[in-house]
C-alpha cells in the first residue's frame, strides 16, 4: 500500500510539473518587450503590438523571421505582443508603446476578440479571465481598435499599420472562420477613417488556402484542448510547430486560432514590405 501511495504521488507530481513548466513556457514574455526596452540611438524603432500570434510562444513566432529579414543596423524591434489579449486590452498598453518612441508600429489585434464572437459562453470566459469592463463585441472592438490608432497618431511620430487578422481555422464555410472574416471589415475601416496603411495577412493566407486545403482533424470546439496538446507536442515532447500543426490537418496553422512557419513567414513578409516602403 505504500509502495502505491509513494507511486500516486510521484505521478501526481510529475503531472504537476510538466502542467507548471507548460504555462511558464506558454506565458514567458519576450526579452524585447516594452518595458525592457532600451531605446537605441541610431536605428529605426519598429514596434510590434498584437497578442499570442506576436507574443510568438504558441505557434511559429514571426518576429525572429522579421528580424532576419530586416537590417539589424538600421531597425530594432519591440515585441508588444501578450497572450489572450483584446483589442481592449492593447489600448490600456498603449503608454507603453509610446514610450518606446516607436518610427513604426503594426497592430495585428482582434483574433480574441473575434473568437470570443463565436458563441456567448466563450465570450464570458474572456471577460472573466481578462477583466474586460464589459462583454466584448465588433462595436466594441472597433471602438477600441480606432481609439489605440489615434492615440499613437496624436502622441508619437510613427508610421502605423494595421494587420488583418488570420483566418480561425481553415474551414473556409464554418461559422468561425465567417466571423474572422467580418471582423477583417472592421480592420479595413478603421483603417480608412485613420488614414493608416492596411496589411493584408487574412487575404493572403485566404489565396493560400483556396489552393491548399486544411482538414483540421479534431471540430472548433476543441480548440482550447487542441492548443493545450499542441504546446505539450512542443516544449514536452519537443516536435517542431510545422509538424504538430500537420499531424492534425493544419496548413497553416497549427490550431485553429495560432500559426505555422509558412504563416508566420507570411506576417514577417508584409510587415517588411511596409516598412520598407516607408523607410526614409
Amino acid at each position: 500500500m505504500e509502495t502505491i501511495l509513494i507511486g500516486f504521488v510521484i505521478v501526481v507530481s510529475a503531472a504537476c510539473f510538466i502542467l507548471v513548466y507548460l504555462f511558464w513556457q506558454m506565458e514567458k514574455l519576450p526579452k524585447n518587450r516594452p518595458g525592457k526596452y532600451d531605446i537605441p540611438i541610431g536605428k529605426k524603432v519598429v514596434v510590434l503590438a498584437g497578442d499570442s500570434i506576436t507574443h510568438g510562444q504558441i505557434g511559429a513566432s514571426y518576429v525572429p523571421i522579421l528580424e532576419e529579414h530586416l537590417d539589424k543596423k538600421q531597425y530594432s524591434l519591440v515585441n508588444a505582443g501578450v497572450n489572450s489579449h483584446l483589442a481592449w486590452n492593447l489600448l490600456q498598453r498603449v503608454d507603453e508603446i509610446i514610450a518606446c518612441e516607436p518610427d513604426y508600429v503594426t497592430i495585428m489585434i482582434g483574433t480574441n476578440d473575434a473568437n470570443a464572437a463565436t458563441s456567448k459562453g466563450v465570450a464570458e470566459e474572456y471577460m472573466k479571465r481578462m477583466n474586460l469592463p464589459k462583454m466584448p463585441n465588433d462595436l466594441w472592438y472597433r471602438e477600441c481598435l480606432q481609439g489605440i490608432v489615434t492615440r499613437l497618431q496624436s502622441e508619437t511620430s510613427a508610421d502605423i499599420a494595421l494587420i488583418s487578422i488570420p483566418p480561425i481555422g481553415e474551414a473556409l464555410d464554418h461559422p468561425a472562420f465567417r466571423i474572422s472574416s467580418d471582423y477583417i471589415k472592421t480592420i479595413q475601416e478603421v483603417a480608412n477613417v485613420t488614414d493608416v496603411a492596411y496589411l493584408p495577412l487574412h487575404e493572403r493566407m485566404l489565396a493560400y488556402l483556396r489552393e491548399h486545403k486544411g482538414e483540421p482533424k479534431y471540430p472548433f470546439e476543441r480548440t482550447k484542448i487542441g492548443m493545450t496538446i499542441a504546446c505539450f507536442k512542443r516544449y514536452i515532447l519537443r516536435k517542431d510547430w510545422d509538424t504538430i500543426g500537420r499531424e492534425v490537418g493544419f496548413q497553416l496553422h497549427i490550431d485553429y486560432l495560432h500559426l505555422n512557419t509558412k504563416a508566420a513567414s507570411i506576417v514577417a513578409e508584409i510587415i517588411e514590405e511596409f516598412v520598407s516602403s516607408y523607410h526614409i
